[in-house]
């Protein structure tokens, strides 16, 4: 399950790969982003609920202050030794 900045819920591989193959491209096509993980919490030894922060950046790597930024929660479950993400909430972070 995965859940967009903007709301859009999606459910299942197919549908998740459907919409970031139409959506992604078009998105990445100026600009991508740094992924910092900031907090993990284990529920279990093998799920563990880890926030992110998601930063805007050219494809120079310099960060570009006019866009917000993210900040994507992620629900890993670990399945014979490899962890896998099981759901996703992407958030837009207002200042």
């Amino acid at each position: 399950m995965w859940t967009t900045g903007h709301g859009k819920r999606l459910s299942g591989l197919e549908e998740i790969a459907a919409f970031t193959a139409r959506v992604l491209p078009g998105a990445t096509a100026e600009a991508t982003a740094v992924y910092d993980v900031e907090r993990v919490l284990f529920l279990r030894p093998d799920v563990a609920v880890v926030n992110v922060r998601q930063q805007p950046i050219g494809h120079d790597g310099t960060r570009i202050a006019d866009r917000p930024e993210g900040r994507p929660l992620y629900v890993l479950v670990k399945e014979d030794g490899i962890w896998r993400l099981g759901a996703a909430q992407n958030t837009l972070a207002v200042n």
